[in-house]
């Protein structure tokens, strides 16, 4: 194969082997001048170096700087360690089928051996109390003074910090800032000035560059609340790598954290960092010259991470639904339980390792053992070896390797060395490790699984009974009602005491009436109640619905004028004759009634179901509406209930067909019913018909509606903000306006030139900016690429020291107490009043200003004082367009969370591929 490789060679250069040739031959015949003929062989030999180092362009001379290879590989602990071997737990075998290979330590509790610095903890729990305090407990107090949830959230907190850290420990941070962030900002720059270069004079380069992205701009661009809605997403794809997995089951929860992270966290975290203020700031810290502040205090000791604010706030109660191991394995019902789910999850042999054990220590406690019984315990060591600790043992279990070395020597020994057993570690350290294992591995997922709540609730009720087995069961069915009818007579007596008012009695009495007696001497009355709920589960097709506004109408209430819609509503499913009810009819709804009525299906259904079809803003008047105001309106609220019945999201919708038929007002009937019995019939007629509603609004609406209505104060109409202002209110931000929504149209997008495409490391952008922004000279650009096939290497390999050396520097205690404290400065203590436009002036010209100074003395001398002006003030330019900065940040964002939750890019992969 070689001399293939150097035939080839020979055959590209001809000429050049054929001078070799010669001046071997020549050198041969005439060796008495060998002395003279090694100058022209050290030509030669300098020629062939040169070119098998320096022959193409893609071969560069590595780096011979030895002292800036930095060692890339992430700090582990043995843990993390263990955890990425992806070895079974049970058994230690990676390809393991029968236990849960993915199952460790880390996955139920991540702080395990994570330590941080006291100071560090102490600063991380005072931002996390500053967050519950303003996040969560100004509302959670109006609720509950129980401590409970909020003890659940700080776990909560504590297992996302954790997973984030140890995840941001598992990347090389200089590498990924080199090779992807300034990758993607050379990209960004590279359209801008591509933009600055096509566009006219005068033009706005901010549109101009946003156009040139095409296809390629991020979609949280569109507008406002598209951003919102992305953040959203974004943090439910990054909740299954950062939660545990019983937080992922509680749908509040998640909806809560999702909110506090998407419009709380991230999404003012990003408008700040892309005000052209902020960054400013940013590059005048970057440029300043002054060193960092050294430690004048060595750091404190190292503590577990966040584990005095995970502490419960109130005293722990005891709970007779949680057992402990001891517990468990001491009652013959929970252990044969347990050994269930063990079973379940093929490691039943764990606990049968532990019983074991446990009964051969009895045994070997006996100091007074004949011979006989040496050699049974000796075989009985023997076979607990051969199942638990050999290798290639069935039921093995992964011990660690001096443990099963030291058993094996005493089992393959004489029978009278059992008793080292009973006076040595061993034994007892195998047993330690599988009661580890069951103590805090699989007794927490017993806790979740059904078999633990067959154990203490029994089996589950079925769920689909059909309704001639429920109508035959009789009595026999309404036993569980029974008991309920027997405690509530029971509490009502209990309620007849002197100290209660008998208005309240009375109250209660009239509340008793009303609701429905389901006692089981009375099955007709069940069957009534069956007929009745099934009565309102018949579906509406709001689809054949036609509806028009003729005309709006002056009404009078108590000497007070209002207007109302006459709204015309006739039904093309019924045909003259039959009876199932009225083909047409007229009702009356207010101004305000749509807005509830958009706001509510807002609730329900989620904000992209209008999008097509929103109502203008509604507008706040101090004074009664005129009739020319109302009857402007009147082709805007027609077109528009016609495009909701055409939707089939709301073809059985409750709230449309409330709103379409006859009575009252339509907030009023919203909020009226109160009768516990008929709410309890409701909701699950409302769940059915509005289908695709988001849970948490429809919990806050179900709420409100079990409280009685307040009278209405005497004020002007039309005051009150909607949701949908006030969310809109929350997301504004005004340099940004409703970002790119209006400025740019999505087009085919134009490839980033070949230049930017072969850009790879810290060497390869310096020269870019040089050639395209400062416009350097021909002579110097081709001293530059000459440099770089020497250089690239040596000087990347400087800059990534360099920066793993500032990384390190920001990682020590004090930078890293200070970055919290002005964090927790700028969220929740920013009471400085806000930057003038003059501030903001004089800050941008310094930011220019240093710009220009941080440049090389010895560049600037080459490309001249108007080049280094104008390439500078084109980067600096780049910088000030708010538009740009977030799509460049959101960017930056995308890069980030793929690589810290690869797992993301995997499986949109696999999905693309099965499609």
């Amino acid at each position: 194969m070689a001399i293939g490789v150097l035939m080839d060679l020979f055959r590209r250069h001809s000429r050049f082997s054929a001078a070799g040739a010669v001046l071997l031959l020549a050198t041969v015949i005439m060796y008495s001048y060998a002395h003279i003929f090694m100058i022209f062989w050290s030509f030669v030999g300098g020629m062939v170096l040169c070119y098998m180092f320096l022959g193409r362009t893609k071969n560069m001379m590595p780096n011979f700087l030895i002292m800036y290879n930095r060692k890339k590989e992430p700090e582990l602990d043995d843990l993390e360690r263990e955890a990425l071997r992806k070895s079974c737990p049970v058994c230690g075998d990676p390809r393991c089928a029968r236990h849960r290979p993915g199952l460790s330590i880390l996955d139920l509790q991540p702080w395990t051996s994570l330590k941080v610095t006291e100071k560090v903890d102490m600063a991380l729990s005072e931002f996390l109390e500053l967050v519950l305090r303003d996040f969560v407990y100004t509302w959670y107090r109006d609720l509950s003074t129980d401590e409970a949830f909020v003890d659940e959230m700080r776990v909560s907190l504590r297992f996302i910090l954790s997973c984030l850290i140890r995840r941001i420990k598992k990347t090389d941070l200089p590498t990924f800032i080199v090779n992807k962030l300034i990758k993607a900002a050379m990209s960004h720059l590279d359209k801008y000035v591509r933009a600055m270069e096509s566009a006219p004079p005068g033009a706005d380069l901010e549109k101009a560059t946003l156009e040139l992205y095409g296809s390629e701009l991020h979609c949280v661009m569109q507008n406002r609340r598209t951003e919102l809605q992305y953040l959203r997403y974004l943090s439910g794809e990054i909740f299954p790598y950062i939660l545990p997995a019983r937080s992922l089951k509680c749908k509040s929860l998640c909806a809560l954290l999702r909110e506090l992270l998407s419009a709380s966290v991230l999404m003012p975290a990003i408008d700040k960092i892309a005000d052209p203020d902020f960054v400013n700031n940013l590059m005048l810290v970057f440029l300043d010259e002054t060193p960092m502040a050294v430690a004048t205090e060595p750091p404190s000791h190292d503590v577990d991470l966040l584990a005095h604010f995970s502490q419960p706030r109130q005293a722990p109660i005891e709970s007779a639904l949680r057992l402990d191991l001891p517990d468990i394995m001491n009652n013959q019902t929970t252990l044969f339980r347990f050994m269930q789910f063990l079973k379940d999850e093929a490691s039943v042999h764990v606990l049968q390792f532990c019983l074991s054990v446990e009964d051969f220590n009895r045994r070997s406690l006996n100091p007074d053992m004949t011979d006989q019984q040496k050699m049974d315990l000796h075989q009985e060591a023997k076979m607990i070896y051969e199942m638990y600790f050999k290798a290639d043992a069935a039921d093995k279990i992964q011990f660690p390797a001096d443990v099963t070395a030291e058993i094996k020597s005493i089992v393959e020994g004489p029978p009278e060395g059992v008793t080292r057993l009973r006076t040595s570690t061993p034994l007892f350290s195998a047993y330690e490790h599988a009661y580890g294992l069951l103590e805090n591995t699989f007794l927490p997922l017993f806790y979740q699984s059904d078999d633990y709540y067959t154990m203490l609730c029994g089996g589950r009720l079925p769920t689909n009974i059909p309704k001639s087995a429920s109508r035959s069961a009789g009595r026999k069915s309404m036993e569980p009602f029974a008991a309920v009818s027997k405690f509530g007579n029971k509490l009502k007596g209990m309620l007849r005491s002197n100290t209660v008012d008998d208005r309240l009695l009375a109250l209660y009495d009239d509340q008793e009436d009303q609701t429905p007696d389901i006692s089981p001497m009375e099955p007709y009355e069940e069957e009534e109640l069956e007929d009745e709920i099934e009565a309102e589960f018949i579906p509406k097709d709001l689809s054949a619905w036609r509806v028009a506004i003729p005309r709006a109408e002056s009404r009078y209430e108590n000497g007070k004028q209002y207007y109302v819609y006459i709204i015309s509503v006739q039904r093309i499913d019924i045909r003259e004759g039959e009876t199932s009810g009225p083909s047409g009819w007229e009702t009356t709804r207010r101004y305000n009634e749509f807005y509830v009525l958009e706001n509510k299906l807002t609730e329900f259904h989620g904000e992209t179901l209008l999008e097509d079809c929103c109502l203008p803003t509604k507008r706040i008047q101090l004074t009664k509406p005129s009739q020319e105001f109302i009857d402007s309106k009147i082709a805007i609220f027609e077109k528009w209930l016609q495009v909701l019945l055409t939707k089939p999201a709301l073809r059985g919708s409750e709230l449309v067909h409330s709103f379409l038929s006859p009575g009252p007002e339509f907030e009023t009937r919203l909020l009226t019913d109160v009768n516990i019995g008929k709410m309890l019939k409701s909701v699950p007629n409302k769940l059915v018909k509005e289908k695709g509603q988001h849970l948490e609004p429809f919990l806050q609406a179900f709420l409100a509606s079990t409280e009685t209505t307040k009278p209405r104060q005497s004020k002007p109409e039309e005051i009150e903000e909607s949701p949908k202002d006030k969310m809109e209110r929350k997301i504004a931000y005004p340099i940004y306006g409703n970002n790119a929504a209006g400025l740019v149209s999505i087009h085919k997008t134009e490839p980033d030139g070949l230049q930017i495409r072969a850009l790879h490391g810290a060497a390869d952008f310096l020269l870019y900016i040089a050639r395209t922004v400062y416009k350097v000279p021909t002579w110097f650009h081709h001293v530059a690429m000459a440099a770089r096939i020497v250089g690239k290497h040596a000087l990347e390999g400087y800059l990534d020291s360099y920066l793993a050396g500032k990384i390190e520097q920001v990682k020590q205690e004090h930078q890293v107490v200070g970055l919290i404290h002005l964090l927790r400065d700028v969220l929740f203590f920013d009471n400085d009043p806000p930057r003038t436009d003059e501030d903001k002036r004089v800050r941008a010209e310094e930011t220019l200003k240093e710009m220009k100074a941080f440049l090389p003395k010895l560049f600037v001398m080459v490309i001249g004082a108007e080049k280094q002006h104008i390439g500078t003030k084109t980067i600096f330019d780049a910088l000030q367009k708010p538009r740009l900065n977030k799509q460049l940040g959101y960017v930056m964002l995308d890069l980030a969370i793929l690589e810290f939750f690869p797992e993301i890019q995997e499986s949109s992969d696999i999905q693309q591929t099965g499609n």
